[in-house]
């Protein structure tokens, strides 16, 4: 039971102290004070049990679904979602453990296949970009992996683009970077140690 719940069963214990001494001055039997007595904090208890109900059916609400990604699952997973796909080009490299990148100028390396590829507006499937490894088919080791600001897209000015990275491993997210690129030619990068 919550604090909030005991001090409101406090405060309705008082309440009904109050009322029997009340009842009592008004010369009612002692049975009827005693019922009553029993019954408030039944009355209490079972109004805290709602209330837990309905918190917990207002945070089922609140709760964001789960995002669906793009592109074919793997183990490891590298799916990289961004904004602002009109003016700015974001691209996802895996660098293998055995030195190889994956890109969209090299789609597949040491078994690993970028599936997902975003130009510009050029998104048939929005704004993101995939690259995977089938279960039990990535190298045991570190993989680097990290987002480029390829360009503006024939912007004049540069604009931003925030990302949201997300390392996946067995279906389940295990790593999730985010961040802002603003100019062509910036990057984030981070290493992942993958076993199988």
């Amino acid at each position: 039971m919550r604090i909030e719940n005991v001090n409101l069963l406090f405060v309705e214990l008082i309440f009904l102290f109050c009322r029997i001494k009340l009842l009592n001055v008004m010369k009612m039997k002692k049975k009827k004070a005693f019922l009553l007595l029993l019954m408030l904090p039944a009355i209490a208890i079972l109004n805290s049990c709602n209330k837990s109900d309905d918190d917990a059916g207002k945070q089922q609400q609140n709760q964001e679904p789960d995002p669906i990604y793009v592109g074919n699952d793997g183990n490891p997973r590298f799916n990289l979602v961004f904004t602002n796909s009109e003016n700015v080009d974001l691209d996802l490299y895996v660098k293998t453990p055995a030195g190889n990148v994956i890109y969209y100028q090299n789609l597949t390396a040491d078994n690993g296949t970028l599936d997902v590829d975003c130009l510009c507006d050029d998104c048939p499937q929005g704004p993101n970009e995939n690259i995977y490894w089938e279960d039990g088919t990535g190298a045991n080791g570190t993989y680097t992996y990290w987002v480029n600001y390829y360009g503006n897209c024939g912007e004049e000015s540069s604009k931003s683009s925030d990302f949201t990275l997300r390392l996946i491993k067995n279906g389940k997210v295990i790593e999730t970077k985010t961040g802002t690129l603003s100019e062509p030619g910036t990057t984030q990068e981070w290493t992942y140690e993958h076993v199988n």
